[in-house]
């Protein structure tokens, strides 16, 4: 059987100030009137046992993530204690998959990403769940690149394996500059690493056992299931021994045999916003707006107005976002670096407990 797992930790620093951690990004609505949490359960659930399936996401967030998880039992929506990065997340999804089904095959979600294109998006969560079942692999899903985009990592695509549409990963590539990223675009073997993935979950417990050793000692202190009286002590157990790592250095770099689906449907992170300008629509000069603005003289710019009007007057290619009593205003071709403006209200004190 098929299960999700969704990771619903972090915040979204880049985004700030629409992203907080009293609302993070995983809890907004930028492609619908739903969240980006409650899009993803929907997207997924006529694929798995959405019942059975886990969340994981800060401890702090649970009570607020748990009403937009619809099937989700509640008991299934973990609340971490501390972040330690998607490695130990998933591998503790995978230990309690296997608890309750040997052959379970997970799949793995982020919860803040944007997609269109449910069918495409399904149609390659199935063949990527084929090539798991059939090849015992690691699959990952890569999204076939529009731009030559430098704030994602990409996969080059080698030979067919396994059922149709199912390929070897010859290798992940990080973050190119845009001279690269534009050869990789000409090239055509390359595509964005979604950090999607597909794969038995017993058989990822046999590569954080190979390449996590602290990740799989740690497991093995875990009998509990969620909802027993045991788990919340053994849980805190867990995250306090594991090291913080992503899945993609602790396990995909060093695994043998990883297979890629490209999928055809439109892809975005969200990761900053820049992103925005190509999720919203825009106006006549290029400005892509929400909320209660009055723009003048103004093109390509990014505006979120939350917390009363904002106007712009004669600016072009900035950011300017209200929320909760806080304003950003930046270039646009700066917005990957908000997360420095952050680092510095927490310094001096604007965003304890924001």
């Amino acid at each position: 059987m098929e299960y999700a797992v969704i990771l619903a930790g972090g915040w979204g620093e880049r985004l700030w100030p629409m992203s907080t951690r009293r609302r993070p990004k995983q809890l907004l609505r930028l492609g619908s009137g739903s969240t980006l949490v409650g899009e993803t359960v929907a997207r997924v659930a006529p694929l798995v046992d959405i019942g059975k399936s886990l969340v994981l996401t800060n401890a702090a967030l649970r009570e607020r993530v748990v009403p937009e998880l619809r099937g989700v039992r509640r008991e299934r929506v973990i609340g971490e204690p501390f972040g330690r990065n998607t490695a130990p997340a998933v591998a503790l999804a995978a230990h309690l998959l296997v608890g309750d089904d040997r052959d379970a095959v997970m799949v793995v979600l982020p919860a803040d990403h944007l997609i269109e294109g449910d069918e495409p998006f399904r149609a390659a969560i199935r063949l990527a769940a084929e090539a798991a079942r059939a090849t015992r692999s690691l699959v990952t899903l890569g999204v076939r690149p529009t731009r030559p985009e430098t704030e994602y990592g990409y996969i080059r695509v080698g030979r067919a394996s396994g059922p149709d549409g199912v390929f070897e990963v010859e290798e992940f590539v990080e973050k190119p500059d845009r001279t690269t990223a534009e050869s990789y675009l000409v090239d055509g073997n390359y595509l964005w690493n979604s950090g999607m993935f597909v794969w038995r979950a017993d058989r990822f417990l046999e590569e954080i056992a190979r390449h996590l050793p602290d990740v799989a000692s740690a497991l093995a202190d875990v009998g509990s299931r969620p909802g027993d009286a045991a788990f919340p002590d053994e849980l805190l157990s867990f995250y306090e021994r594991v090291p913080s790592i992503s899945v993609d250095y602790g396990i995909m770099e060093k695994a043998d045999g990883i297979l890629v689906v490209p999928a055809a449907f439109r892809w975005d992170d969200v990761g900053a916003w820049s992103a925005l300008a190509r999720v919203w629509p825009a106006d006549d000069k290029g400005n892509a707006v929400s909320g209660d603005a009055v723009l003048v003289d103004a093109e390509r710019c990014v505006v979120w107005a939350e917390d009363g009007v904002v106007a712009v007057l004669g600016l072009s290619d900035v950011v300017v976002a209200r929320a909760g009593g806080a304003t950003l205003v930046c270039p646009l071709g700066r917005a990957r670096d908000v997360r420095a403006i952050v680092e510095e209200l927490k310094r001096r004190g604007y965003l304890e407990g924001a």
